[in-house]
């Protein structure tokens, strides 16, 4: 049986602000609250195909949102597989894209990629992402300072990701898993970034829950 996970983009102070052993429950809490909205405005609507946020109403608004990376994203299968087609195309891609690449994904993967410890030598210092581990049952966990070191790694990925195109269509093992054409793989780093994006604006964090 394969985990889903749903992205949370939460004001930090505010979460702060709940006992820690309480946590989990009010973003669970939080995060359900605007599946049933959803669900409730149009009981008969389809299930989402594509990416989307969604805004809780009173008495929570204020104080989160959550991504829906649609149909591709919202299974680990996917990000697994992310990893795989990454992990295929890395080598033969600009070390500075490269070594970009690698810290902005990271977060993505449930205890992180295995070769984030090899550092590319002579590549660019672009920045260190903040790699504090998630709490136990939490999926990702990012705080607002390791939110503004993504941002400023997506600024210089996101106009950069046709460049993995060629390494993309002439290593990856696209025959079998999932993620297996280019623009689905460069999608699921797009909705990422999104994530990033929205959270920065606001200063918050970013969290990460199993459903």
């Amino acid at each position: 049986m394969g985990m889903c996970i749903d992205v949370l983009i939460v004001d930090w102070d505010h979460l702060m602000s709940v006992p820690e052993d309480q946590r989990y429950a009010v973003l669970y809490e939080a995060d359900t609250s605007v599946d049933e909205e959803w669900w409730d405005a149009e009981p008969n609507r389809p299930s989402s195909v594509g990416p989307q946020w969604f805004w809780p109403s009173l008495p929570a608004v204020g104080w989160f949102g959550k991504f829906d990376f649609g149909d591709v994203g919202y299974s680990y299968k996917d990000h697994f597989w992310a990893g795989e087609r990454w992990e295929e195309i890395r080598s033969s891609v600009e070390p500075g894209l490269r070594s970009a690449v690698d810290r902005f994904i990271d977060p993505l993967f449930w205890g992180g990629l295995e070769y984030m410890s090899d550092r590319d030598a002579g590549a660019p210092s672009i920045v260190s992402v903040d790699e504090s581990s998630p709490p136990s049952d939490h999926l990702l966990w990012c705080r607002p300072a390791a939110v503004s070191s993504l941002k400023r790694l997506w600024d210089f990925v996101g106009p950069e990701l046709s460049l993995l195109r060629g390494p993309f269509d002439q290593h990856s093992r696209a025959d079998f898993g999932r993620i297996n054409d280019f623009d689905t793989f460069v999608g699921l780093l797009r909705g990422w970034g999104h994530v990033i994006d929205r959270a920065e604006l606001r200063g918050w964090g970013v969290v990460g829950l199993r459903c």
